[in-house]
């Protein structure tokens, strides 16, 4: 078989990189086709902007696969082995690029969202891969599935030199031709996007939804210039900014020393507290206050810990986060000295909790276990906190801090507690059947809570024990919720939702001295930290640190968050709109029972709440100048 490299060695042949290029656009395309179903696509409009941007990006694709050919093809043309190394090369590309559309599918079908700064901060971030809890089997499928995208490309290639009788080179005209045609073909896609986004047309922008690594183009000023009415919203950035908080000093001379105790589970929803999965937490929320329709300030961890301890916005983590500011609540309980021992069973890193809520608090203070089954993390931390209780300075006050991890997906609990004996065994992220497993899946979700339940019973009888409850504010609750395809969703964190699954968690606060109470009335993460700070004794007014009212006062609407999105619940309706400036700006609008209304019901519920709105953003950019 001859490697020639002479591309007029046959005229009339085409070369086997030609048809393995060709074949490898066909691929992509139908990859890409797989996004189809899993989108809003509505109109003729959008389904013929859906069917040309399938072939342009499949085609912006295909040069990036190409693009270590393109820079071998500079080698000296009788270099030894020249050929191998082309097509090596080719292999290469051409599998990083289907590795890349694969994921994103994946990473779609799950939680319906694409590769975004998120995914790259969980990447990137320490802690943030332990804290996807992939498990064993998932990682093994993962491996068989990269290996065999690989194996199959390479095989491919060979199979068309085999039974060609052609080198690998590709003609330099081939190369411009081809890459001059995707490209015209994507610059009239983009163009097209951005002249949506400039007129409003939000079929065409939901239906681009169908597209991986979507380049979200704008010009808005090349279409003012040319005369073009815009009819799109102005992105909105509330994110960002220097920040200025408190509003004002906070006076912390009064506080009494009493011992505060904050536990936290991750996605925990408010269902979970129930006589049979958690008997511990509900009989002590019979002796404490219980918030019948709590909810948390986002549905993501780094929101929903972040409105608890804060009291304000999901756009502040930004400028907080970058610029190391610590909550009031925070501030005050280190004015006054106070002991601390912090725990979590996922990480202080990710999300990072050691630059927002305990930025100041010295490191030999913090304690993460990461390596384990978490459900023998919690455990462990447990016993940990138990013995740093009793270690303390009886004469100084103690605050302690609990992140449980058991209940984040894959649900890890000891299988001699298992509550619920038909869960699902093995899960499997990758090829994970939701419609007809989902109920072993949440049987897994219950076990792991009355798990927890169990590490807490364990935690306040040794607080009985001691006699330190009589002394110890204790407050349970959950990051935010998780959705077990109640709404059509698994998890947690889908931005262009809130529904209740996601949002609603439980929460039981024990003062010492205040009586047995069930508030039925709805309450927000946002209100804890006033009302944590109120009862130690700081009288400062909640609007000099917080956008919420204390817990006993009745919120006339709630906020809440995460990375790109806020929604805003008036009793009626979710308003939810992106706030970054990441994303093109549109408004959804859900009913309280998280069904979309109509686009003409949208325009006139958004129409009603612009005032709300207006203080919503106003309340966004309070505490940064």
């Amino acid at each position: 078989m001859s490697f020639a490299i002479d591309a007029a060695a046959a005229p009339a042949a085409v070369s086997p990189l030609r048809r393995y290029f060709a074949l490898l656009y066909v691929a992509l395309c139908v990859m890409i086709g797989l996004f189809w179903p899993q989108v809003e696509i509505e109109g003729a409009q959008a389904w013929g902007y859906v069917l040309l941007s399938t072939l342009a990006y499949s085609g912006a694709y295909l040069l990036l696969a190409a693009l270590p050919l393109g820079l071998l093809s500079l080698l000296p043309r009788r270099l030894p082995g020249r050929d191998l190394w082309l097509a090596g090369a080719a292999g290469l590309g051409g599998s990083l690029v289907l590795l890349a559309v694969y994921a994103d599918y994946r990473l779609f079908s799950l939680y319906q969202y694409h590769f975004n700064g998120f995914v790259w901060n969980l990447l990137t971030t320490p802690g943030g891969i332990a804290a996807l809890g992939a498990t064993e089997s998932t990682e093994r499928t993962v491996a068989m599935q990269v290996a065999g995208i690989v194996l199959a490309n390479m095989a491919v290639l060979w199979l068309l030199h085999r039974y060609h009788d052609r080198g690998w080179q590709l003609p330099r005209r081939t190369w411009r031709r081809t890459a001059a045609t995707l490209f015209c073909l994507l610059g009239v896609v983009e163009l097209g996007f951005a002249y949506s986004v400039h007129t409003g047309q939000e079929n065409i922008l939901a239906a681009a939804d169908a597209i991986p690594f979507h380049l979200k183009s704008g010009a808005s000023k090349l279409f003012k210039r040319l005369g073009v009415e815009p009819r799109g919203k102005e992105n909105m950035r509330l994110a960002g900014g220097e920040v200025v908080y408190p509003a004002e000093p906070v006076d912390s001379s009064k506080v009494r020393p009493d011992n505060v105790i904050i536990l936290v589970a991750e996605s925990f929803r408010w269902d979970l507290l129930d006589p049979e999965i958690t008997p511990n937490l509900w009989r002590f929320s019979q002796r404490a206050t219980r918030y019948e329709r709590h909810y948390s300030g986002g549905n993501r961890t780094r929101m929903g810990m972040f409105s608890l301890f804060y009291g304000i916005y999901a756009p502040y983590w930004y400028s907080f986060e970058k610029q190391r500011v610590s909550p009031v609540l925070m501030q005050v309980l280190r004015q006054q000295g106070y002991q601390m021992a912090l725990h979590t069973s996922q990480s202080f890193t990710y999300p990072e909790l050691h630059h927002t809520l305990f930025v100041d608090v010295p490191p030999e203070n913090m304690h993460a276990i990461q390596q384990g089954d978490a459900w023998r993390r919690d455990i462990q931390n447990i016993d940990d906190l138990s013995r740093h209780i009793d270690q303390r300075d009886p004469k100084r006050p103690f605050f302690g801090f609990m992140f449980f991890e058991s209940t984040h997906a894959p649900y890890s609990f000891p299988e001699d507690s298992a509550l619920r004996p038909d869960y699902l065994r093995d899960m499997n992220y990758i090829d994970l059947d939701l419609r007809n497993n989902i109920g072993g899946i949440h049987n897994r979700y219950v076990n792991a809570a009355h798990h927890i339940d169990a590490q807490f019973g364990r935690l306040l009888e040794h607080l009985e024990r001691t006699g330190m409850l009589d002394k110890t504010a204790v407050l349970f609750t959950g990051d935010h919720g998780e959705e077990f395809m109640e709404k059509g969703r698994w998890g947690h964190g889908h931005g262009s939702t809130f529904p209740e699954e996601q949002i609603r968690v439980p929460l039981v606060l024990w003062r010492p001295g205040v009586e047995p109470a069930v508030v039925s009335h709805r309450t927000s993460h946002l209100q804890v930290a006033p009302t944590l700070l109120h009862w130690l004794g700081v009288q400062q007014a909640p609007q000099t640190y917080s956008s919420a009212l204390p817990l006993e006062q009745e919120m006339p609407y709630f906020v809440f968050g995460e990375y790109d999105h806020m929604g805003v619940d008036d009793g009626e309706h979710k308003i939810v709109f992106p706030y970054t400036g990441r994303d093109h700006f549109r408004y959804s609008v859900y009913d309280e029972n998280d069904h979309p209304v109509t686009r003409t019901q949208r325009d006139e519920v958004v129409a009603a709440a612009q005032p709300l709105l207006t203080a919503v953003s106003h309340e966004s950019r309070r505490f940064v100048r």
